[in-house]
């Protein structure tokens, strides 16, 4: 499917042949962001992580505790998957943190595609921070853009991993048809038996990082001269940075399930876990571990 039906579509397949049809969370915007739209969300967001790179990372060394239980469960489907070779997919690998807490857990060899936007993030991890016997291809991609021009499926492995994951990716991408396309791609990057890892930032469900959203949401809409938003979309500030925004979107359960049921037309899948963890509430990310049939 590709993007036009399913930023057209009124609704979507359940997650299994028994559920039922759902109504689709672009009836959230009165109007989709348009493509120009998308286009200057992400503008600010690349623009964001370029200025911030350092400062960013600084706050992001340490694993969260939902890859770890990721990994218990898979290990748990697939006990002889971390005993071999492994190819992993990071879509938004940033410093390579999933990278260093993978191969923790693992002591055969791994070869790694990462891809980012923001090669700062990557350079110093991928020079010194990595085991020998973890081989890496880092791929510089605008993923928003590629998304938009549909050329994201010929700059991916394609049927060749044993584990994708996005972590702190899909709350950057500005329309649900182009996340729906996100999933599937890395559903589409598995082989039959892998598993892919997905997070969603919770932020909305964080009071404190409610407020900051709503008002930088108010204010980065004026000064960037922005349309209105629809329902789970908002601008983030950064620290004490002054005009600095990313755009994030919250994706409610609703929305999961008909992400996953969208990504189900890529590939048959079985949903392994559904589960919260981060953060000091243990609920900042919502996770999803699908295996590919």
């Amino acid at each position: 499917m590709n993007s036009e039906e399913l930023q057209q579509r009124g609704t979507a397949d359940g997650c299994d042949a028994s559920a039922g049809s759902a109504p689709s969370k672009e009836e959230g915007h009165a109007r989709p962001f348009s493509d120009a739209v998308v286009r200057q969300l992400n503008a600010l967001t690349s623009a964001f992580y370029a200025q911030e790179a350092a400062s960013f990372s600084a706050t992001r060394q340490s694993p969260w505790k939902g890859w770890d239980q990721a990994l218990s469960l898979i290990n748990e489907t697939d006990p002889a998957l971390l005993t071999r070779p492994v190819h992993l997919l990071d879509l938004g690998c940033g410093n390579l943190r999933f990278e260093r807490a993978l191969a923790e857990r693992t002591s055969a060899p791994l070869t790694v595609t990462t891809v980012d936007n923001c090669p700062p993030l990557v350079a110093k991890a991928q020079a010194t921070e990595l085991p020998a016997r973890t081989s890496v291809d880092f791929r510089q991609l605008d993923v928003i853009e590629t998304l938009l021009d549909e050329t994201l499926p010929d700059r991916l492995p394609n049927g060749t991993c044993h584990l994708a994951v996005a972590f702190g990716v899909m709350h950057h991408v500005p329309r649900f048809d182009l996340r729906a396309q996100l999933l599937s791609q890395l559903v589409r990057a598995l082989r039959p038996g892998g598993f892919a890892v997905v997070s969603f930032w919770q932020f909305m469900d964080d009071p404190r990082l409610a407020v900051k959203a709503e008002r930088a949401t108010a204010e980065g809409r004026t000064a960037q001269r922005l349309p209105p938003f629809g329902d789970g979309d908002y601008l983030l500030p950064w620290q004490q940075a002054e005009g600095v925004y990313r755009f994030c979107h919250h994706c409610d359960e609703e929305e999961i399930t008909q992400l996953i049921a969208e990504a189900q037309t890529v590939a048959p899948l079985r949903e392994i876990a559904r589960f919260s963890a981060d953060g000091k509430s243990g609920t900042l990310n919502r996770y999803c571990v699908l295996q590919r049939r």
